[in-house]
């Protein structure tokens, strides 16, 4: 896992997390509003739906390996756009392409590792993955806050670009080759595929949304909060940074206790803390007090670990794994895409605080599913 699967993650991981901070910044730099900045945001999980049952299929069709490549490719293309871009408008449309390439990329990975991996290991390789992630959002906003301040935001994401690249040349060397199904589904197959597993789609799809919506909120509110107190962008880079190495100290743990404990044990916690916190943010009107909240937040998001990635590939039947997650992609998407629209659509009529206040009531009603639908399962 460490050629084709670790080091991609951070090389691509690092631009992404990078810019979930700056593009906001970017936009309100451009001359956009804070609900322009959110939306754009939104529109790059918009394009991640879009491309969630199509990303399935070209999984079984072509392969996880070339789904791999051909997304890190349009994910290059989409940082380059946004480097080159002159109108405001067009970050809507890059946006979205580097949703769709997101999609893509990610389903090709929980493929592969599915594929690859039993159940017992899963959650700690898993782990990992979601550890290289934290430790790029880590990295990320530190090294882009820092290159924004010294060489600009266009220039930042041509470097950005250049990485992602990287990452694919190291994808086509040293993932292993694979072998694409001559039956894999056709789009009319794919509701007898979401009937058949309604149930768990109606319940532990309904949890996953919930957590990514609160993670997609979480880091647009964040920086927005920052820029409201009047923060520079490497300050807020400070303190996005600083929410991601709590993540990045408790990523093993949490990977351990998935294989070891069961998904729920960490599942029922980490959500309703993320809940609480998210409602306390609604509060913060100093630089302490962001801090406070991004460590807590932090937290959180470092005990939920994994936990979205492996109820997909716990729950994934073989035969029909590439289209199954293309479903799950597409249900979990939900969540990033309406984490940011929903922030940008308050915001839009209401103080940022009443945004947090929104997503953080959201977050408790999905709690309660998770604690109540979202059952075990770890097979041993």
């Amino acid at each position: 896992m460490l050629w084709p699967v670790y080091l991609p993650a951070l090389l691509l991981g690092v631009p992404a997390q990078a810019s979930f901070m700056l593009l906001p910044l970017y936009v309100l730099d451009a001359g956009g509003s804070a609900a322009a900045a959110a939306a754009v945001v939104g529109w790059r999980g918009i394009g991640m739906m879009v491309m969630d049952l199509p990303a399935g299929m070209l999984a079984a069709r072509l392969g996880e390996k070339s789904l791999m490549i051909a997304a890190s490719l349009l994910l290059g293309c989409a940082f380059l756009g946004y480097a080159w871009a002159e109108d405001l408008r067009w970050f809507y449309f890059i946006a979205f392409v580097n949703g769709a390439g997101s999609s893509s990329f990610l389903l090709g990975r929980m493929a592969y590792v599915s594929a690859t991996l039993d159940g017992a290991e899963r959650g700690r390789v898993i782990a990992m993955i979601a550890g290289s992630l934290r430790l790029a959002a880590l990295l990320g906003p530190l090294v882009g806050g820092a290159l924004a301040h010294a060489i600009g935001y266009a220039e930042t994401f041509v470097v950005a670009g250049g990485s992602i690249l990287l990452g694919l040349l190291v994808i086509a060397l040293t993932a292993h080759a694979d072998r694409g199904q001559r039956d894999a589904l056709r789009w009319h197959g794919y509701p007898a595929l979401a009937w058949a597993h309604r149930a768990d789609f109606a319940s532990y799809g309904v949890a996953a949304i919930t957590f990514m919506l609160m993670r997609a909120a979480r880091t647009v509110l964040l920086p927005l909060v920052g820029a409201a107190l009047g923060l520079d962008a490497p300050t807020i880079g400070f303190v996005v940074s600083l929410s991601a190495a709590v993540d990045v100290a408790l990523f093993y743990p949490a990977g351990m206790v998935l294989d070891r404990r069961g998904r729920r044990a960490t599942a029922v916690p980490s959500c309703f803390l993320f809940a609480l916190v998210l409602l306390g943010l609604a509060a913060v009107e100093s630089y302490n007090g962001l801090l406070v909240a991004a460590v807590a937040l932090g937290v959180a998001n470092g005990l939920s670990t994994g936990i979205v990635m492996t109820w997909g590939t716990d729950l994934a039947p073989p035969a029909r794994r590439g289209e199954f997650l293309g479903l799950w992609r597409l249900l979990t998407d939900l969540g990033t895409a309406a984490g940011p629209m929903l922030v940008s659509s308050v915001v839009a009529l209401a103080p940022l605080s009443l945004a947090a206040a929104t997503v953080g009531t959201v977050g408790l009603a999905g709690g309660w599913v998770v604690y109540r639908y979202a059952h075990e399962t770890l097979r041993r």
